[in-house]
């Protein structure tokens, strides 16, 4: 895959599973949405998450995104996360939209809740792509 269809595949709505590392060492895998702008990917979670505490001990990620039907295809990302919080009503209702019907992303949004989450930006370092 290279850089081209690496960028319009990350550009697809697909689930992907971000992992950290818990303070005892362990793997922590949770399945995410996020926003692929170009240079990092977007990920709205909540401020009292299982991963936020290992992202504050290692400030660290690995995101995989993957896909299925037809042939496997995949791009693996890891590298430094920065959490920007307060999380804006606009950042959130741009990842929703991704995913959601623009107008169901608006009324889901609307009702709040945003001020309880942060924005994760994971600026990849290295990268395993198959497809």
């Amino acid at each position: 895959m290279n850089d081209q269809e690496r960028d319009a595949f990350l550009r697809l709505p697909l689930t992907a599973v971000l992992s950290t590392i818990d303070n005892a060492g362990r793997i922590h895998s949770v399945p995410v949405w996020f926003r692929w702008d170009g240079k990092a990917a977007r990920i709205v979670t909540g401020r009292t998450s299982a991963k936020m505490p290992n992202i504050a001990r290692t400030g660290r990620a690995t995101l995989c995104v993957d896909q299925r039907e037809g042939s496997m295809r995949y791009v693996t990302m890891e590298g430094p996360v920065e959490v920007v919080d307060p999380l804006t009503r606009e950042e959130r209702l741009a990842l929703r939209s991704q995913y959601q019907d623009p107008a169901e992303a608006e009324k889901i949004v609307a009702r709040g809740g945003h001020e309880e989450m942060v924005l994760l930006i994971l600026r990849p370092e290295r990268w395993l792509t198959m497809g």
